[in-house]
């Protein structure tokens, strides 16, 4: 046999070599390799709409299975990070480490507008504020059943579907609509008469002490004649040079009215000083009204106690020297 022979017949038996580990390696991919391959599709999808993202990842791992980065989406229905849409579907058979596609809701954007009717302007900016909309006052109007500075109505109503951010108009009511008070003449009267007439008709009544050479001590003066229902009418009383006038000082006392539902909240304070003690408020606010009794030009003289009832129930008292 020549060379040349020699070199084909080689050749012949490197392909019959060849051929045979081929059949040797189909005959284990056919009767070993497939089976198990086989074997390893026979896993249910199991059901993860409902869940949350890392429950759904937990239940993907016990059955062998993976998960795909989800995807997020607005959903109106379903909380934040719950599964809303799987594939492939439950109880579909994949192979295993298969990769499971879902979808995430990502929350709503769209919230309830909480009631703010029946309360005060400011705390009804707070409420929506935390809420997550824009209060806006749409108007203030003169109102015969709600209190002053008390929401009659409000746009979009309670319990509407919204945005965040949403602009939430408000009207506000003004309280009644102020009337001229004609006062009669009450020259050398005695204050201490008549003040419960003038609180009794609403006004708001602050003394000042003036001597008078004629005019005995405690009896007023000089009054104005025409005033308007809610303000303050001012009483020139007879006293002596030097008196409570000079050493007087005005209340700084803050009350806010307990925050606690829409019915309005009677409100007593009484002032206790070295002059006398006095019933400075006496009437009827929503909740969350701030009451400033300096602007309400309540003046004291030396040591001080104020006493705040709310519904006739005592709430505290504060002491000022």
């Amino acid at each position: 046999m020549n060379k040349l022979n020699q070199v084909l017949w080689g050749m012949v038996k490197t392909a019959v070599y060849c051929s045979i580990v081929i059949g040797i390696i189909g005959v284990l991919a056919v009767f070993i390799v497939i089976p198990q391959w086989v074997k390893s599709i026979e896993i249910i999808v199991p059901n993860l709409i409902g869940k949350s993202y890392h429950q759904a990842v937990n239940s993907l791992r016990k059955e062998g299975l993976e998960l795909e980065r989800p995807i997020q989406v607005v959903n109106s229905s379903e909380p934040i990070g719950i599964v809303i849409q799987q594939f492939p579907l439950p109880n579909i058979s994949v192979k295993q480490h298969h990769k499971i596609k879902v979808t995430l809701s990502s929350g709503s954007n769209h919230i309830p507008v909480p009631s703010v009717i029946g309360k005060s302007e400011d705390a009804a900016h707070e409420t929506l504020v935390n809420a997550g909309f824009l209060p806006y006052s749409v108007a203030h109007v003169h109102s015969t059943t709600y209190l002053p500075d008390t929401v009659i109505a409000q746009n979009p109503a309670e319990g509407v579907q919204k945005n965040r951010k949403t602009v939430v108009n408000l009207l506000v009511s003004l309280g009644r609509k102020s009337q001229n008070i004609h006062l009669p003449d009450l020259q050398n009267q005695s204050v201490e008469e008549v003040l419960p007439a003038l609180k009794a008709i609403g006004l708001n009544v602050e003394i000042k002490r003036t001597p008078h050479p004629r005019i005995k001590e405690g009896r007023i003066i000089n009054h104005e004649k025409l005033v308007q229902s809610g303000a303050i009418v001012t009483l020139e009383v007879s006293g002596k040079s030097g008196d409570t006038e000079n050493i007087g000082r005005w209340l700084t006392h803050k009350h806010t009215v307990t925050d606690g539902g829409h019915q309005a909240i009677k409100v007593k304070v009484v002032v206790s000083d070295d002059y006398r003690q006095r019933t400075v408020v006496d009437a009827w606010y929503s909740p969350g009204t701030v009451l400033e009794l300096e602007k309400r030009r309540i003046k004291v003289f030396g040591k001080t106690l104020v006493i705040v009832y709310e519904n006739d129930t005592k709430l505290y008292q504060r002491q000022y020297k």
